[in-house]
């Protein structure tokens, strides 16, 4: 489930432009519950169960080896969807941004935000894309805390 998702952002990222204007909003806000189901799952995963998250596994190695998969995979779709937020919001209102965006500069700058690289040379000039921004750091943050929480709960359990 977790690749599909992935292989529809791409595509939405490729083909948000070519939608008309209501479908593409209407799935930048379906979009929100993915961002909203990896804060909550996790959350709730790593915070209240202490890092007991795949405890199907017996195995510590294939356990740390799912968490590494499932955050990697989670990781990407973050980014990738961002990457949509910010593709249609430079399409919809082309002073949004210091330029506007194609498919490689919208996956660009998200990388470049998640990553709190920042090189400036893609910029939001409105107060939509700098929320999302904020967004997405706040979110950066909370996945580096999240994923270091869960490897030393496995580190330790050893």
């Amino acid at each position: 489930m977790m690749l599909v998702l992935t292989a529809i952002c791409i595509a939405l990222l490729i083909t948000i432009h070519q939608l008309p204007y209501w479908l593409a909003f209407v799935i930048a806000i379906l979009l929100i519950q993915r961002v909203l189901e990896f804060v909550i799952v996790y959350s709730r995963n790593f915070i209240l169960n202490r890092g007991r998250i795949f405890s199907e596994f017996h195995d510590m190695e294939k356990r740390g080896q799912w968490l590494i998969l499932m955050f990697s995979l989670n990781i990407i779709q973050i980014i990738l969807i961002f990457a949509i937020w910010y593709r249609l919001i430079s399409f919809l209102d082309p002073s949004a941004f210091s330029s506007s965006l194609n498919i490689l500069d919208s996956f660009y700058f998200s990388i470049v935000t998640f990553l709190t690289v920042g090189y400036g040379d893609i910029t939001p000039l409105t107060a939509l894309p700098k929320v999302l921004v904020i967004t997405q750091a706040i979110l950066t943050f909370y996945t580096i805390v999240i994923v270091i929480n869960g490897l030393i709960s496995i580190h330790f359990r050893r």
